[in-house]
């Protein structure tokens, strides 16, 4: 009868420990799923919703890396997804085929805790564009710039660009 009280102690330290380690496992796992969403007005006015997947996820045991309706099977995310825009600079207008079908005037989108906002830009410019990244006004330097989405096994690390320029003429005294 005394190897009851061992045994049960031990079976309550176990259980005690396995609880205890739970969350740490729940943080450490991988996988996750964001959406670029906001809304677009077209080159005619009109507005569209924007609504892209961006997931990493295990499905039956496989990974699958998701955007938008395609999928692949990956042990791991790529290091980045790119956005690839195409200028129209006669009309100051964006095609990115994640957002929307046509070229935009503007748009307001998230994913995960980063913005992205197109607006008209100063007439100086000579695309006529702006675009802010997280709160930071960029003109357009070239008609083919990129907007790259990092990220990990966890999700979305950052968003570069390349093929802008600062637009230093938006400082505010604040």
């Amino acid at each position: 009868m005394r190897l009851a009280k061992p045994i049960s102690v031990a079976l309550l330290l176990s259980c005690i420990w396995s609880i205890g380690s739970a969350p740490v496992w729940a943080e450490n796992e991988q996988g996750f799923q964001e959406l670029f969403s906001g809304t677009a007005e077209l080159g005619d006015g009109s507005t569209v919703e924007v609504n892209f997947p961006l997931s990493f996820e295990e499905v039956n045991g496989t990974w699958y890396f998701r955007a938008g309706r395609q999928q692949i099977a990956m042990s791991a995310p790529p290091q980045q997804y790119n956005l690839q825009l195409a200028v129209q600079p006669d009309d100051s207008m964006v095609y990115i085929a994640e957002f929307a079908n046509r070229y935009m005037r503007r748009f307001h989108i998230t994913i995960g805790e980063h913005s992205l906002v197109l607006e008209p830009g100063p007439s100086s410019n000579r695309y006529g564009l702006s675009l802010s990244i997280d709160n930071r006004p960029m003109l357009f330097e070239r008609r083919t710039p990129t907007i790259s989405i990092t990220m990990d096994e966890n999700g979305i690390t950052g968003v570069r660009s390349d093929g802008f320029v600062r637009d230093l003429s938006s400082r505010r005294v604040e």
